[in-house]
């Protein structure tokens, strides 16, 4: 009796740790702050029409992520910021941008390392200081800071 007792009282504790490991929310920051990403109404890529699945190409939200020390692009006015659309057209780019593009100002929320975030057919993976993302064509970034590769 004791035994089943304390099994579900670590069941309960273990819940709110497995509801952490994953968000949707709009703007995000790894737990050391040194990578903070939100999303952006407008990056370029590919959608497939829900009824006849045709590639709808045009601009769709996506994600947009900064960090310290990252290279400036050599056109643009604003902060450097790598940009991942959905499809096939949605390479990582590094772009000057601002953070008016995104579609919240609200504070971003801090997500552990080993966090995933998923929304618009991107997914992102979390270490205490980078971020890593990839959309469903595997085109994707790796961002910290001072360091950014795009894939």
């Amino acid at each position: 009796m004791k035994r089943s007792a304390l099994l579900a009282a670590a069941a309960l504790v273990a819940l709110p740790a497995a509801a952490e490991a994953s968000s949707h929310a709009v703007n995000f920051e790894t737990k050391t702050a040194d990578v903070v990403c939100g999303i952006v109404a407008s990056v370029p890529g590919t959608k497939l029409d829900p009824g006849m699945g045709a590639p709808l190409n045009g601009d769709y939200p996506g994600l947009q992520c900064s960090a310290a020390g990252i290279p400036k692009p050599k056109h643009g006015i604003g902060d450097p910021f790598v940009q991942l659309g959905q499809g096939r057209a949605g390479r990582a780019r590094l772009v000057d941008e601002s953070q008016d593009d995104l579609i919240s100002s609200a504070n971003p929320v801090t997500l552990a390392a080993g966090s995933t975030w998923k929304r618009y057919g991107i997914a992102c993976t979390l270490a205490a200081s980078s971020v890593r993302c990839t959309n469903g064509t595997g085109h994707g970034f790796k961002v910290s800071t001072g360091r950014l590769s795009l894939f």
